[in-house]
């Protein structure tokens, strides 16, 4: 059934192609957004849709960090029977209605034959259609093994509990979906330790937008840290994944520094939606992003919008960073983590100091209108505006 079924679409799927070239020809570019429910996807959208008619968000299944997608076709594909159809329909209908598709770098509308891997045909076909096609990557879609180990020390994979199933981890397969990118993708986007990955991909958007606007600017309202009180240091950390994140690492640094009389007030953020996560980032005083991995994540990004004091591990902060000079992140390996909780506990102006200095660093490089800026520019470089 599945062979008969691909075997409609794709004979279909050019003369909805042709259909939508004709009733389009006037029209501005129309431009969907679809993979992993990560909530900075949604971000993205919001920015490119200053320059198009519409950007739209879908995906096939939500994580419990944000539903903020306009079409959230879940509860359709878990249907038994009714699941095997969305993908090819979805399909049909995207190729009619949008000019431009977004993808992360691991899978697209139609359903893979492995995991981490587009289906064989989904991006040749767009390509032939005149459809542009922008590859993003968030980090599990592009980290391999191989590669990882050899950037030093501390990586993802030191912890990892689950080789083969959190990322690509295969090198080799890892390198054949990129070469198939690379030909059949308008561009191929990273940043940070991603990079790492994708030889030849644009690392110059920094593509992870705070909307300082949402609910009237209240939902990112900075809330900086007390410089004059004498209350523990109140450290909040988000593990999506702990061996990720380098967790463990983080609760030993706190209990020596209790031992030592040190008082640190650590919350963990655990599960919980973004909404309920960023309630407890506002009660923080310094949040700690992760000491293993090389580069940030939307947390921090999120962190310094309010105000907060940051820790994280960056590997290459003059390749990585956008602006490094301005960027406050308070680096951290594991084995520095006690000695900077302890200078942060020991001064809390700095701390303060910090927060500000973060706040303004998303205000100036990391809001939806500085990435729709940089996103214009990067358009009208390759000739997509």
């Amino acid at each position: 059934m599945k062979a008969l079924l691909r075997a409609a679409v794709f004979g279909v799927v050019r003369v909805v192609a042709q259909l939508s070239r004709l009733r389009r020809r006037r029209a501005r570019v129309r431009s969907l957004w679809a993979g992993s429910p990560i909530i900075n996807f949604v971000m993205q959208a919001r920015a490119e849709e200053q320059m198009v008619e519409r950007a739209d968000t879908l995906v096939y299944e939500t994580y419990f960090i944000t539903q903020q997608f306009r079409y959230d076709l879940s509860k359709w594909v878990r249907m038994p029977l009714v699941g095997l159809f969305v993908p090819y329909v979805v399909f049909l209908w995207a190729v009619f209605r949008y000019d431009r598709f977004h993808f992360f770098c691991d899978r697209g509308l139609l359903p893979p034959e492995q995991a981490y891997c587009f289906h064989p045909k989904e991006l040749p076909l767009l390509r032939s259609l005149g459809k542009q096609v922008f590859l993003w990557t968030y980090g599990a879609d592009v980290r391999t093994v191989e590669r990882t180990r050899a950037l030093g020390e501390f990586h993802c994979c030191v912890d990892c509990p689950a080789p083969g199933i959190a990322c690509v981890c295969e090198d080799a397969l890892q390198q054949r979906n990129h070469a198939a990118s690379l030909q059949d993708a308008t561009a191929v986007f990273a940043m940070g330790d991603m990079a790492e990955y994708t030889p030849g991909s644009r690392n110059d958007l920094y593509f992870w937008p705070v909307d300082l606007e949402a609910e009237d600017g209240a939902r990112y309202a900075p809330v900086y840290p007390a410089a004059d009180t004498a209350a523990p240091l109140r450290v909040v950390h988000a593990p999506n994944h702990r061996e990720f994140k380098g967790t463990r690492h983080l609760l030993e640094a706190v209990e020596r520094l209790r031992e030592e009389g040190v008082e640190i007030d650590l919350q963990l953020v655990e599960r919980v939606p973004n909404r309920e996560a960023l309630e407890l980032y506002r009660s923080a005083d310094v949040i700690f992003d992760q000491c293993i991995i090389g580069f940030h994540g939307y947390l921090a990004q999120e962190a310094m919008a309010l105000g907060k004091a940051v820790m994280c591990f960056i590997r290459k902060p003059e390749e990585y960073l956008l602006a490094p000079d301005e960027c406050p992140i308070v680096d951290v390996a594991p084995a520095t983590i006690a000695a900077r909780l302890r200078e942060l506990a020991g001064d809390r102006q700095r701390v303060r100091d910090l927060g500000e200095q973060g706040r303004r660093y998303i205000e100036r490089h990391h809001t939806i209108a500085a990435f729709a800026e940089r996103l214009g520019r990067v358009y009208a470089e390759i000739g997509a505006a």
